[in-house]
């Protein structure tokens, strides 16, 4: 597995409220895609909207709010399963 370190870009767009955590994480994940669903899934929030307003997009499955960069930290074990692993539950 790689590490992933996700970082948001864009704090003030809406879609934000759709998360429960909204600053750097680190995640283990085969890929991009599998990082973002990873990360997605820890910290994904059912939002309210108002008839007529839209629906708010998941933010950490979308480029424009969210880079995506795989780094080689010795911190980090690359052994195991998709996870979050900052910040730590």
């Amino acid at each position: 597995m790689a590490i992933w370190k996700l970082t948001p870009l864009d704090l003030m767009d809406p879609d934000w409220t759709a998360s429960s955590h909204r600053a750097m994480a680190i995640v283990r994940a085969a890929n991009e895609k599998e990082a973002r669903e990873t990360a997605q899934a820890a910290f994904g929030v059912k939002t309210g909207f108002k008839p007529g307003h839209g629906v708010t997009a998941p933010p950490w499955l979308r480029d424009s709010l969210v880079k995506a960069e795989k780094i080689d930290d010795s911190r980090y074990d690359s052994d195991g399963p998709s996870e979050v692993i900052e910040p730590s539950f």
